[in-house]
């Protein structure tokens, strides 16, 4: 056996081709050990302390500070990045997320310099002077921190037209403030700072552990664009979305949003490498984590398979994730999985290795804020049901993003306040106002619900204390952080929610599962490989619960002796006062094995290692001697 083995050994060193048989040199990098190692033929970056160890370079990871590293390489000819997080923060995966998305112009003005004139629009669509460095100023208070999110979507950030434009109704005029208007590439627009105030944010940011995303628009941009002027065969000749033999759907990837947002057409393959180019410019020009892709449906296929490979092969080289979140906007098609399965599928559909991570999920907003959140008249088995159906009909592996809210819906508030307002839209409509403080209560439970459940979800900017608002764009009013003793009482709630969540990894990590449920109560167990807990949702009056959990770690309830006492209107999360240790018990087995009879398995488990060592250590000789035979080879 062993002559066979030094054989084998041998020929597989011979048959390495020398000389002008050789083939090209790739370049590879790889994490292992705490060490960044790359396979190259000299330093590939002389001004960090690699050391060469064989065929590769190794830097020591704890020679650099905590944080976001991006280091170029170079070799042979050959460029590449290596991207990855040192410290606490390399352990992070997208599942530990919790996402707020702010809109720049409607958070915080940060300086009123950059605010610019007004564009002649409705007030409810005119710039109102947010910018990067008002959302830096709340970084720095540690406003994000302190409510346990970790990651910032930010809205579109390229220049905008600064005039004013007729709205889908016909009647108003709008500006781009919301910045999915672009009319230049490559511009951080001015009136939110520029590169400089964007350059800060992300440092500011990532000096904090806080990923950030940026919102990037594939489908469209604005007829002002340059690619539009210098380029126009780079776009589709469609129809305008919606009107007479122009079907959303049907027409989804040549028709136009408005007639002035030319359609990019994705199938011409000069456009095509633009834009994935542009895309590739922003993320390492301003070191970004991820992208929240724009209107995905209506994009060819290829598009986002091309974007994705790309940022792979630039950006992923060394396992850091560049998360793209897609918004493939669908609806809830009625009580049955079957009559789901299209939304499903759709969603699905862009979801791959070398295509999306994950989605805002849709389904899963319509099929419960619609029904259960708002007016009340489904159940919580309905929210079971469908917060299940979430964890088995999308891609294994989707980091699926779960919101209550968002910049194109009316205020979940005000949703749930239910006047009649809520709909309404512009300042000459009776639009929402205060709600009533039923309303904030009822809010908690979906809160709630939306922190303590599987995937990355998304918090839109207001919600975490009750902001009120009905349609778009009256529900992307400036923000106003005066707080009612209510909206406080709610922040202060999802703030202490949204630590007990970064805390516990059962609530980013772990398996939804169904432990009860009736019409007012939903208790759900979530379990990771080191944690289990139970949460508690309650929207009816107090009542109580066997369980076999032994401790209240969040929340008013009460557990006596298995019977857990929930107050009414309430979310309770339970878990063990000492959980099991697993380890302990594997090593009482292990000596129990050594000290009883187990003994001559172990002797014999001994001459078997003991025996390999010995074949390994002759392989090695003679793979040595090959190659020393190799060499001498090469040297005639």
């Amino acid at each position: 056996m062993r002559v066979a083995l030094l054989l084998v050994s041998l020929m597989l060193v011979l048959m390495v081709p020398v000389s002008g048989e050789e083939e090209a040199f790739v370049m590879a990098q790889s994490i292992q050990d705490g060490k960044l190692k790359v396979t190259a033929i000299e330093n590939p970056n002389s001004s960090f302390e690699f050391v060469q160890n064989g065929p590769s370079w190794e830097l020591d990871l704890s020679t650099l500070p905590d944080g976001k590293h991006t280091i170029g390489l170079s070799s042979d000819g050959e460029e590449q990045l290596a991207v990855f997080w040192t410290g606490a923060q390399s352990e992070f995966i997208w599942e530990d997320a919790l996402i707020q998305m702010v809109m720049i112009d409607r958070f915080v003005n940060g300086n009123t310099s950059n605010d610019g004139l007004t564009s002649g629009s409705s007030f409810e669509t005119d710039w109102q002077g947010g910018d990067l460095q008002g959302v830096t100023q709340m970084i720095e208070s540690g406003y994000f921190e302190n409510l346990g999110i970790n990651a910032i979507w930010l809205s579109p950030l390229n220049t905008n037209p600064n005039g004013s434009f007729i709205a889908m109704d016909g009647v108003h005029r709008v500006s781009g403030y919301h910045g999915y208007w672009p009319v230049e590439p490559r511009q951080v627009n001015p009136r939110f700072g520029g590169e400089v105030a964007l350059d800060e944010l992300v440092r500011v940011a990532h000096s904090r552990g806080m990923r950030v995303i940026a919102d990037f628009t594939i489908n469209h941009v604005h007829e002002d664009h340059v690619y539009f002027k210098e380029h126009p065969e780079w776009f589709n000749d469609g129809c305008l979305c919606g009107t007479s033999g122009c079907d959303w759907t049907e027409r989804r990837l040549d028709c136009l949003f408005m007639s002035y947002m030319p359609d990019i057409d994705w199938n011409n393959e000069e456009a095509r490498d633009q834009m994935v180019s542009d895309a590739l410019w922003w993320i390492e020009r301003f070191d970004l984590d991820g992208l929240r892709i724009d209107a995905v449906k209506h994009v060819d296929d290829s598009a986002i398979t091309a974007l994705s490979t790309a940022i792979n092969e630039r950006f992923e080289r060394t396992g850091n994730d560049v998360y793209l979140k897609g918004e493939t906007a669908m609806g809830w098609s009625g009580h049955s999985l079957g009559d789901n399965l299209e939304q499903y599928a759709t969603i699905n559909q862009y979801i791959s290795e070398d295509g999306l991570d994950g989605q805002a999920d849709f389904v899963l907003y319509h099929a419960v804020v619609d029904n259960v959140f708002s007016k009340q008249h489904m159940d919580y088995r309905h929210l079971d049901y469908w917060t299940n159906r979430s964890q088995d009909q999308y891609v294994q592996g989707a980091v699926m993003t779960p919101y209550i809210g968002s910049h194109d819906t009316p205020r979940i508030i005000s949703r749930i306040e239910n006047d009649g307002t809520q709909w309404n839209q512009w300042s000459d409509q009776e639009t929402p106002g205060v709600p009533p403080d039923w309303a904030y209560a009822r809010l908690k439970q979906s809160i709630g619900w939306l922190l303590t459940t599987p995937g990355a979800p998304v918090i839109y900017m207001g919600d975490e204390f009750g902001m009120h608002g009905g349609a778009d764009p009256d529900n992307r009013r400036m923000l106003n952080f005066s707080l009612t003793s209510e909206q406080q009482d709610l922040h202060d709630f999802t703030a202490l929610l949204g630590q007990f969540r970064l805390e516990n990894e059962a609530l980013r990590r772990g398996v939804y599962s169904t432990y009860y449920a009736d019409a007012d109560i939903l208790a759900y167990e979530m379990i990771s490989e080191g944690q289990e807990l139970l949460v508690v949702l309650n929207r009816g009056g107090s009542t109580t619960l066997d369980v076999d959990y032994g401790e209240v770690l969040l929340g008013h309830a009460d557990l006596t002796e298995g019977i857990l006492s929930i107050p009414a209107s309430s979310i309770s999360i339970i878990g063990y006062e000492d959980p099991p240790n697993e380890n302990l018990t594997v090593e009482e087995e292990s000596d129990e094995l050594i000290s009883g009879e187990g003994v001559g398995d172990v002797e014999e488990s001994d001459l078997l290692n003991s025996r390999a060592l010995q074949n390994g250590l002759i392989i090695l000789v003679f793979i040595m001697l090959a190659l020393l035979i190799r060499t001498i080879r090469e040297v005639r």
